[in-house]
């Protein structure tokens, strides 16, 4: 925990100096986040062009408005914000849906092998329910356990980035792993957990 907190420390010094204008610091952040961000961009929708466009678009709207940015003391999760927004913004372009605020997500792919996850003496058929668990939940409760246990952002930071109240994000992530727990059990619930902490 302290060392994430002086990394943080570190990258809101970075932040301070790309709002300056420092072009070093604007490259610092962009090749650190990019594949973060192009990930996430890819669990949101299908359309690669999407999140490519998107990704540059934030970029250049980031250093065009450098100066008029806010603070944060999480620079990820601020990047993970601007690029959700950004690419749900082409989709409704795309008339993909009506409204930023009342869209449904389409999708929210998890992309990862889970048998390179698993114990040697788990059977096929538990890794099968494992598997089954995770393609039959809806796309957001995907996203969430995702931000959640991968991510690992707080409720209030995962409310403000769904548009969903705090007490709704716990709430939520505690249905989920209580419903995955019914179906899994306490053993495979850890298992099926460990797969988004290690998944790419």
């Amino acid at each position: 925990m302290a060392s994430s907190k002086i990394k943080e420390n570190v990258w809101q010094d970075v932040w301070n100096e790309f709002k300056k204008g420092d072009m070093e610091a604007f490259r610092q952040i962009y090749n650190a986040f990019l594949s973060n961000l192009y990930s996430y961009g890819s669990k949101l929708t299908n359309n690669t062009l999407v999140v490519e466009d998107s990704i540059q678009e934030m970029f250049l709207d980031l250093y065009t408005h450098r100066k008029n940015l806010s603070e944060t003391d999480n620079l990820e999760y601020y990047l993970l914000k601007v690029l959700r927004r950004t690419i749900f913004h082409k989709l409704k372009q795309e008339n993909r849906f009506q409204s930023l605020e009342d869209h449904k997500l389409e999708t929210f792919n998890i992309d990862f092998e889970i048998e390179r996850n698993m114990p040697d003496d788990i059977q096929e058929e538990k890794i099968t329910l494992i598997k089954d668990s995770l393609s039959t939940m809806e796309p957001q409760n995907r996203e969430i356990l995702y931000l959640k246990f991968y991510r690992e952002l707080s409720y209030n930071q995962i409310s403000e980035l769904l548009g969903i109240k705090p007490d709704s994000a716990k709430k939520q992530v505690y249905r989920i792993v209580s419903k995955l727990r019914e179906v899994l059990g306490n053993q495979l619930l850890e298992l099926f957990i460990l797969c988004f902490r290690t998944q790419n």
